[in-house]
């Protein structure tokens, strides 16, 4: 129920920590996928295939899957403060470090670093605004934190751009200063979040006393009436025992394949689908940035609509469907048609996140939230390990393009249809608060 210390919670929580949290993500996503916008020079300076690019952009997912729910489980017993802090300040430095490589061998050593030092960071926000944020608001709560996904790659394409125009400088290839530079925020970062970054409502400055212990008052009810009506459980054993929680993490490995494949390569389909960006990698870039522009409007929309309607997993099936439909449509076409197409595709996948993600708090709690969240996206991340590398291979194939919009399209689908057929108690209407 709705009272005005509760309000003025969470409209302090949209101002304050919300921004705060989106920054963080915005600069650990923009180091992450950097290596889109580096691609050429990078694989040029390097002798890079398309199938050793690949192979680089996806093994970070592999030292990111293993180091995922250790990472969480600190986390949850220290606290977001210390951790977070930390994860900023080892991925910021490895980050930097790939401004100075040399060969394609220490191109995939960093990059398996840097899976390494980020583990944990995205589930251990989940995880942290779960303990700040009730469930009938945590849809529209976390489409705003993971709008730093789109926004890294509206801005990710012009910034790199200009970063890539610093080519020559201090004798430093583009693709250098644009790997030195986008690592510096985060280890500023890690200094902030270790002095100002609050682990639960009563120790934020920024909310009034009253109203931080009417936001623990109904974040505490909301556990006790979950977990007496046996709809959540808190243990780690008992957590990794829920069929929903395989089923969520079988749903998360095709979105994860799609999400990743968009991602590292839709300058490359840019190119492609309009001949004047194939002779500029920096108008390619800047022309990636329409894609996320949408996806921007579509993330907002549909998570409000699905808090509003309680119907988080129709939300998530449906926003696949037409990633998956579009993407099938944009086989067959070219030109303005098919980044039409992609980008429809691209904001209708990302979009889903914010419901999806809302979904495992609703029947895990304490270590099992921890550890089933990062177990979670540990499964959805080895599609972010897969789809690089698949997609590589593919696109040295005569249709290559073509074969990898089907991949694409074709696992989109069966992540539409295992959202469909998650169990009524998992975001459906029957959970509406």
């Amino acid at each position: 129920m709705s009272t005005p210390p509760l309000d003025r919670a969470l409209a302090a929580i949209r101002r304050q920590l919300l921004p705060f949290l989106f920054v963080l993500y915005l600069v650990a996503y923009l180091d992450r996928v950097n290596i889109s916008f580096a691609a050429a020079g990078l694989s040029q300076d390097l002798g890079l295939s398309s199938a050793s690019y690949g192979f680089a952009a996806g093994i970070f997912f592999l030292g990111y899957v293993l180091f995922e729910i250790p990472s969480n489980l600190i986390l949850e017993r220290v606290g977001a403060r210390r951790w977070i802090g930390r994860i900023l300040l080892s991925w910021g430095l490895v980050a930097a470090l790939m401004a100075f490589m040399t060969s394609a061998r220490q191109f995939y050593g960093l990059r398996l670093l840097l899976g390494v030092a980020e583990a944990g960071f995205f589930p251990g926000i989940v995880l942290y605004l779960s303990q700040w944020v009730p469930s009938r608001e945590r849809a529209r709560t976390l489409a705003g934190f993971l709008l730093a996904i789109p926004v890294a790659g509206l801005l990710g394409g012009p910034l790199s751009a200009a970063l890539l125009s610093l080519h020559g400088l201090g004798g430093l290839a583009g693709w250098r200063w644009l790997f030195l530079i986008e690592a510096l925020p985060a280890i500023a970062l890690a200094f902030v979040v270790w002095r100002h970054l609050p682990d639960r409502p009563h120790q934020a400055p920024w909310l009034a006393p009253a109203d931080a212990a009417a936001l623990e008052q109904v974040l505490q009810q909301e556990q006790q009436q979950l977990r007496a009506s046996g709809q959540q459980v808190h243990g780690l054993l008992a957590g990794l025992r829920q069929p929903r929680l395989w089923l969520l993490g079988l749903l998360y490995l095709p979105i994860g394949t799609g999400f990743y494949g968009f991602s590292f390569w839709i300058p490359r389909f840019v190119a492609d689908a309009l001949p004047g960006a194939q002779a500029s990698p920096a108008l390619a870039n800047l022309i990636s940035a329409l894609p996320y522009g949408l996806a921007v409007v579509a993330m907002l929309l549909l998570g409000a609509s699905a808090d509003r309607r309680g119907t988080h997993r129709l939300h998530v099936a449906a926003a696949l469907a037409v990633a998956a439909v579009s993407l099938g449509l944009a086989i067959a076409a070219g030109g303005l048609l098919r980044l039409a197409l992609i980008s429809i595709a691209t904001a209708a996948t990302f979009s889903c996140l914010g419901p999806f993600w809302a979904i495992p708090s609703q029947f895990l709690g304490g270590r099992a939230a921890a550890g089933g969240i990062a177990w979670i996206n540990s499964v959805g991340n080895i599609g972010g390990f897969l789809a690089p590398i698949v997609m590589g291979r593919l696109m040295l194939q005569p249709g290559g393009e073509g074969l990898a919009l089907s991949g694409l399209a074709g696992v989109l689908l069966l992540a539409s249809f295992l959202a469909w057929r998650l169990p009524q108690g998992s975001g459906g209407a029957s959970t509406a608060a």
